[in-house]
């Protein structure tokens, strides 16, 4: 099979990317497992916020904020977003953390409100008076629905003429002649230009092509849920999380969320929730609200990959070899992030200027090139 473009990684960083080259060429989307979206993508707090540390990420998300409120014509049967807001709640003597968060709010024109007690209670009525002194509320962060966001590339994608390859095992990748060689079983797929988006196992693939790897470490997050307290009516509270991030809490449908905000750099692979971080998780919980966790109702861990300096990387390496692109690093705002990356990595491929969304927040090809100085190995 011949190509313009072949995709490796089928999650929503590989998806976001084949609906967005498929507009200017042949695309294949090679995914390992049987169906896309079944690693990080499908185990996610689905949560839209722009409180993110990391700069070129905040700018990125904020720059997604349009695509995913009101997507294209035909993208989708069912909004992809539903509002929820995020709070951050802080104990006496953290007041410039909170400060730092409202001021990242504010650097991209998001809506950030500073609250006292009252008001982060007034939002959040299980929180403990005695453990909160003060919160910063971002009205506009919203849920997402992550199935008919990653739905929406695919189909789209596939009307576009691209071929979308689920099952699909990998056991060779050479270039000759020009051309990626890309052998699975039964078949062979060939291209100029190949883009890496395997999320945990970006390096892997890469040594496969021959490549150096980038140095992406994937990171474990647990995550559960649990019951609602009886005639508690918690369906419309905010996100919410303490600033030194040590669990947070999310409304679901009939339950509630919980995690540890953990970050345990793992290998890549099929992770599992370890009790002791869901215990860890329940008494962090536990001693800054009052909620009573008990038993949880599911429980699940995910992996959220992260590059040296915590934002991601769109694009090539002068010393790789040629038509070899990356997309990888989105750590933990894969989903959120999605239309602005799958934007600037189709137009880094196809050597365009990034689109005007993402330059009038000051995001440029050099801020995502896995060339910048901030990935370089210590000497």
């Amino acid at each position: 099979m011949q190509a313009d473009v072949i995709i490796i990684g089928g999650g929503i960083a590989g998806a976001s990317a084949a609906y967005f080259l498929s507009g200017q060429g042949s695309v294949v989307l090679i995914e390992r497992e049987p169906h896309f979206g079944y690693h990080s993508s499908g185990r996610t707090a689905a949560q839209f916020t722009v409180g993110i540390a990391a700069g070129t990420m905040r700018r990125l998300a904020q720059a997604s904020r349009a695509f995913l409120e009101s997507p294209p014509p035909g993208f989708a049967e069912e909004r992809i977003l539903t509002p929820r807001g995020c709070l951050t709640v802080a104990r006496a003597g953290q007041e410039q953390s909170l400060s730092r968060l409202h001021d990242n709010l504010a650097s991209v024109g998001a809506r950030a409100q500073h609250l006292d007690r009252a008001g982060a209670l007034a939002l959040f009525p299980a929180l403990l008076a005695e453990h909160v002194a003060s919160g910063v509320y971002e009205p506009d962060a919203m849920d997402i629905d992550v199935n008919t966001l990653l739905q929406g590339y695919l189909r789209g994608a596939k009307a576009r003429g691209a071929q979308l390859l689920a099952g699909a095992s990998i056991a060779a990748i050479e270039r000759k002649g020009g051309q990626w060689l890309v052998s699975l079983d039964g078949q062979q797929i060939r291209a100029p230009l190949l883009l890496n988006a395997a999320g945990a196992w970006v390096d892997q693939v890469a040594g496969l092509a021959g490549v150096a790897p980038l140095g992406v470490v994937p990171h474990r997050r647990t995550a559960f849920t649990f019951a609602s307290p009886a005639g508690l009516g918690t369906a419309a509270w905010p996100h919410v999380s303490n600033v030194d991030y040590r669990w947070y809490v999310k409304p679901e449908t009939g339950c509630l969320m919980g995690s540890l905000a953990d970050a345990v750099a793992t290998e890549p692979g099929d992770v599992h929730p370890e009790d002791i971080d869901v215990a860890q998780a329940i008494h962090n919980i536990e001693q800054d609200t009052s909620f009573r966790v008990g038993r949880p109702l599911s429980q699940w861990a995910g992996l959220r990959n992260f590059t040296a300096d915590k934002n991601p990387v769109a694009g090539a390496r002068a010393a790789d070899t040629e038509g070899f692109f990356w997309l990888a690093g989105q750590g933990g705002c894969g989903i959120l992030t999605s239309p602005a990356m799958g934007q600037a990595i189709a137009a880094i491929m196809c050597d365009r200027d990034l689109p005007e969304g993402l330059r009038a927040l000051g995001v440029s090809a050099a801020d995502l090139s896995p060339q910048r100085e901030t990935l370089r190995p210590a000497a």
